[in-house]
């Protein structure tokens, strides 16, 4: 099991699942323009279809077979994504056919009354809201064995579900502030939605991660051969590996009482796991909290070119602290 392409599916999966999730939710709140949700429909079924190819080369029940992972939830993995994904094909097909929707401005769109394909699209787009979350729910019981030492690995499945929900929060957030620059006078309700979303998610991401547990995940069994006289000693947190290695002879022919001393060659790991939470915590949770709310702040006060700014380090930080927690989670325990 590779962790970093295993933690690069799970993110890429959260990012797809909690980015259409919050554009449905903004959809149904209709008051953001119809060109964004438009935009945005198509970009992250793009997401989905990266989202296929990451789970077939990384994440398939053959590959993951065998690493502590709970087979049976892994096998139900690939038919609940593969829906997710078919069925953002028909609402995007949908939203384009609403055409009263288009002649509506963002800020009228509430008032104008629902058509019949506008109430398919809600309803499509809830179902495939709750497909997409039951993708999350079942990678997460798939993956809760690598860490069930509290209430059975509850924390790994919310975890999964609020990632999701936080990294693309984040994501339709910075692109729909990116969206009022072209209209400057919109509603900044929107931006406010996406960001309290973002920013609700990741709280409670960081207190299932604070609850989450060591990993429990476990090498594959292997064999290497080491050299004569080699040792492994784990100091401070780090492996230290010594291998002796002799002192080339000074002549061709040494003297009888002449010896060779070895000469011990080290390789120290560079960092540890517990520099590695800490640096998730911090990057992952703590910064995107903190620029998230002076975001939320910016934009109730309308500078959306300075809120997005904060976004776009906000996606920046909750990426990276994703691909850190997911390659934690998944890192075999020694």
């Amino acid at each position: 099991m590779l962790p970093l392409e295993l933690a690069f599916f799970i993110v890429m999966l959260e990012l797809t699942v909690g980015s259409f999730a919050s554009l449905a939710f903004l959809d149904l709140r209709r008051d953001t323009s119809r060109g964004f949700i438009v935009f945005q429909g198509w970009l992250y079924l793009i997401f989905a279809v990266l989202t296929l190819l990451a789970m077939n080369a990384f994440a398939t029940p053959q590959l993951v077979h065998g690493h502590g992972l709970d087979d049976s939830w892994v096998r139900a993995q690939g038919p609940v994504v593969l829906l997710f994904a078919l069925l953002m094909l028909p609402w995007n097909v949908l939203l384009w056919r609403d055409r009263p929707a288009a002649d509506a401005k963002a800020g009228k769109r509430a008032q104008t009354p629902a058509t019949r394909v506008t109430q398919a699209r809600f309803a499509l787009g809830t179902l495939t809201t709750l497909v997409g979350f039951g993708a999350l729910f079942v990678d997460g019981m798939a993956y809760r064995p690598l860490a069930d030492s509290h209430l059975g690995g509850a924390f790994v499945v919310g975890l999964f579900v609020c990632g999701g929900l936080a990294l693309g929060g984040v994501m339709t957030a910075m692109l729909l502030g990116h969206w009022y620059l072209n209209t400057p006078t919109a509603s900044g309700k929107p931006l406010e939605f996406a960001t309290t979303l973002m920013l609700a998610a990741l709280a409670f991401e960081l207190v299932f991660t604070l609850f989450i547990g060591n990993s429990t995940a476990r090498p594959t069994l292997a064999t290497q051969t080491l050299a004569p006289g080699t040792t492994i000693v784990l100091q401070g947190g780090q492996y230290q590996i010594v291998t002796p290695t002799p002192a080339p002879a000074k002549s061709a022919q040494p003297s009888k009482n002449a010896t060779s001393t070895p000469t011990p060659t080290a390789r120290i790991t560079p960092i540890t796991t517990g520099a590695m939470w800490w640096l998730e915590l911090m990057m992952g949770f703590l910064s995107p909290l903190v620029l998230g709310g002076v975001a939320l702040y910016l934009t109730r006060g309308r500078s959306f070119q300075s809120a997005t700014g904060m976004l776009y380090l906000c996606l920046a930080f909750i990426f990276i602290g994703e691909i850190l927690g997911c390659g934690l989670l998944v890192t075999p325990a020694v």
